[in-house]
């Protein structure tokens, strides 16, 4: 590489964020009033005597640390030290996005920091993202071409890790809570998926769900898909639990990471298994399937919707609420089942999910999940699919 193209790199200096340091001493219920009043500030640096002595991050401090049962009240006047990390990965300015990146990953290969501090002379200049590093990685690519062979091998190795990574972060595909049966799967048309699935477990009556389709895919809809979903564990462990509210929650994550250069759909139920309800809401996402085993009929659920996330950082989205007794099933997916089509470009369409899920929605969520794909495949002709295909199942058992 010629020192022309090292100037042709953006540099850290052009992707990191200003931040203003605490001090060393600091309680630590000050600093979490700090992050409370700033949702995008993931870091903050910590000093002492004008030094820089290590960071607090947001996830360490309140997934961490302050997790547990009276968590505060044990750390809340102690400073912000006890708590700190000490030996953050540390990048100085001026080096290019794609040294950070090897520095980053020599320090943490499994990619575990979210944002790092940039040092300079003992001092901590700013933090970057690790998000917004990939995407300034993956914005230069397109200058990056004269060197692409020669990188060729680290880069299968690194998107192998990062599809690997991405695998990790899916719950287990079957799952059996509070009454309710739940069947998943993601198939991936290229290394990096931008579909994302997820279930959380609220309280012992209640079982929520998601799934999220990132414009595009690869590696910059893989990460995209990745913070969505961090952002919504975030908001769960702050007690987030409504659909709703939880959306929106990620919609700020998402306008966050992407800067407005992706969006994502994303639909998010919460079923309540003692009312026998389900609440749901929608962010420019497929509408979803219910069937009702009373009098066997198959709807869908398009009452809301609202701009997909990374539209507007202010949007709100609204809910509705359902009968969800025994027997009834709900279905989430992504546009690559719909979508699919066959050799003539006819696409599978609702129509022909609607008559599937009509027909076979009275067997268990693994069985109408595989059934579903089998048809699809049998439509297109096709063993594998153009587009990310993403899709969920839960259903009420029938049993008491």
């Amino acid at each position: 590489m010629t020192d022309h193209d090292n100037q042709q790199l953006p540099t850290i200096d052009g992707v990191m964020r200003s931040v203003t340091p605490v001090l060393s001493g600091m309680p630590v219920r000050e600093v979490v009033a700090i992050f409370q009043g700033n949702p995008d500030l993931v870091m903050i640096p910590v000093v002492g005597a004008g030094i820089f002595e290590g960071v607090i991050s947001r996830r360490d401090l309140f997934t961490r640390h302050l997790s547990r049962p009276f968590a505060m009240e044990l750390f809340g006047k102690k400073p912000i030290s006890s708590l700190m990390n000490c030996a953050p990965p540390v990048i100085t300015p001026g080096c290019d996005v794609n040294e950070a990146l090897v520095m980053l990953l020599e320090h943490d290969p499994g990619l575990d920091t979210d944002s790092f501090p940039v040092i300079r002379d003992g001092e901590c200049v700013g933090i970057v993202h690790v998000a917004e590093l990939l995407m300034a990685i993956s914005r230069s690519q397109a200058r990056l071409l004269a060197t692409l062979e020669a990188l060729n091998a680290r880069i299968h190795e690194e998107v192998e890790k990062a599809r690997q990574i991405q695998r990790d972060l899916l719950p287990p595909a079957a799952c059996r809570y509070a009454g309710l049966v739940l069947d998943a799967v993601l198939l991936n048309s290229s290394e990096i998926s931008g579909d994302v699935y997820d279930y959380f477990f609220i309280d012992q009556d209640r079982l929520g769900v998601m799934v999220g389709d990132v414009s595009g895919h690869g590696i910059q809809s893989g990460m995209v898909a990745t913070a969505a979903k961090a952002g919504l564990h975030l908001l769960l462990d702050s007690g987030v639990t409504t659909p709703g509210k939880l959306l929106g929650g990620m919609n700020k994550a998402v306008t966050a990471t992407a800067s407005n250069s992706l969006m994502m759909t994303a639909v998010v139920a919460v079923i309540d298994r003692k009312a026998g309800t389900a609440s749901l809401a929608n962010a420019g996402h497929n509408y979803p399937f219910l069937y009702r085993s009373a009098d066997e009929t198959v709807a869908m659920l398009d009452g809301t919707s609202g701009f997909p996330l990374g539209f507007d950082r202010d949007s709100e989205y609204g809910e509705i609420e359902i009968d969800f007794g025994r027997g009834d099933l709900l279905a989430l997916y992504s546009d690559g089942i719909v979508e699919a089509s066959n050799g003539e470009g006819e696409e599978f369409g609702y129509e022909r999910f609607a008559h599937y899920a009509r027909h076979n929605s009275g067997e268990s969520p693994e069985s109408f999940r595989g059934g579903l794909l089998d048809e699809v495949r049998g439509f297109t002709g096709a063993a594998s699919f153009e587009d990310d295909v993403t899709l969920l199942v839960v259903a009420a058992e029938q049993v008491p």
